[in-house]
């Protein structure tokens, strides 16, 4: 397990040039955009419209933190709305993607993954101060976009955009199936949680 600080992630330029994102994690750890990577999570800061990088034979989701949204044209799906906090749209990294700001900037949060070798997952959840139990997938990610977290029974809190990283080859192991325990330190918050297992 890995619990990564955003003086941890590694800004980095998108594929097309047009702007950066900061990568949260990736596997194999330090891979490049050009590199055949099994997965990624990251955040971008999208200011203006335009069309996203491509990444053929890839799978993507992607989902909205903060800002209006976005209006995406995406190739193979038409024309789909990002305009809610916590809504994921999935689509081909093969597809051309062309994104319209609603209304501003926003802030995403991806996961992009290789299909033909893992099966990858996307999820918003909504804690308040009783527990949420989850089980541990072999590679599980877990985000705090907003407010402070509590994982239990590690006894770990995560903070305001912290990540806890577990099936990470550094750091002591939490093996596959075990459950955990997400609640709120105060009121209500959101977790993206990113489960990842062998296709």
């Amino acid at each position: 397990m890995l619990h990564l600080r955003p003086s941890d992630y590694r800004l980095m330029p998108w594929k097309d040039g047009g702007g950066s994102t900061t990568e949260i994690a990736i596997e194999p750890a330090g891979a490049g955009l050009s590199d055949p990577f099994l997965w990624r999570v990251s955040s971008a800061r999208v200011e203006v419209s335009g069309p996203f990088s491509r990444f053929p034979g890839q799978a993507r989701a992607l989902l909205l933190l903060e800002g209006a949204g976005l209006l995406l044209n995406i190739g193979s799906k038409g024309r789909q709305r990002l305009k809610h906090p916590g809504q994921v749209v999935t689509f081909s990294g093969d597809d051309a993607v062309d994104a319209t700001l609603i209304q501003g900037p926003c802030l995403d949060f991806g996961l992009i993954h290789d299909p033909r070798r893992v099966q990858a997952t996307l999820e918003w959840l909504t804690l308040g101060r009783e527990a949420t139990s989850i089980s541990l997938a072999p590679t599980t990610l877990l985000f705090a976009p907003w407010g402070v977290v509590q994982v239990d029974p590690l006894g770990i809190q995560l903070e305001h955009r912290e990540c806890l990283w577990f099936g990470a080859s550094e750091g002591p192991t939490q093996g596959a199936g075990s459950k955990l325990g997400l609640r709120a330190a105060l009121g209500t918050t959101p977790l993206v949680l990113v489960s990842i297992r062998p296709a």
